[in-house]
């Protein structure tokens, strides 16, 4: 009986880990939640202020290889097509300031760098494990989200950000 009750357990723990493992790419097809957080230089930056361009909204954290990796990636992508209305958004999830300020200073990105204190918009974007990128489309409605990280991704990027650049 013992036995039976631990694997009903491990089973029930295992459903709720691959179903909050695919709670943020519920998000696609609907508007993006709006929200405001302090970048690492001080100012404030509310997401909806970014409406008419396209968005890139990148959960990270400094701890996390993978999405070291991705932002230096995305880097290139902001660079190229910034003056054409793409917008990049790297939201920290470091329980620091300083550390997210630290990353991106070691990494001398571009983009602003946003820090979520109390992970309030991870959760509002049911971010449960990094790195996680949410496409936004001119309207504000996400078209899609990207979980994890493998190098080569930026294609993908690439692709679906020239895309909604086009409509």
């Amino acid at each position: 009986m013992k036995r039976f009750a631990i694997k009903h357990t491990l089973l029930a723990a295992l459903i709720v880990f691959a179903a909050a493992g695919y709670a943020a790419s519920d998000l696609s097809g609907s508007s993006a939640p709006d929200f405001v957080l302090k970048s690492v230089t001080g100012a404030n930056l509310r997401l909806s202020e970014y409406r008419g361009q396209v968005v890139m909204v990148s959960f990270w954290a400094s701890w996390c290889g993978d999405c070291r990796a991705q932002l230096e990636g995305l880097e290139d992508l902001y660079s190229r097509y910034s003056s054409a209305g793409f917008q990049l958004l790297a939201i920290s999830l470091d329980t620091t300031r300083r550390q997210a300020s630290d990353t991106a200073e070691s990494m001398d990105v571009a983009y602003p760098v946003l820090h979520d204190a109390g992970g309030e918009v991870g959760k509002l974007y049911s971010v449960e494990k990094t790195p996680v990128a949410v496409l936004i489309d001119r309207d504000g409605i996400v078209r899609e989200v990207f979980e994890g990280y493998r190098r080569g991704d930026e294609e993908k990027y690439l692709e679906r950000v020239r895309a909604l650049l086009r409509e």
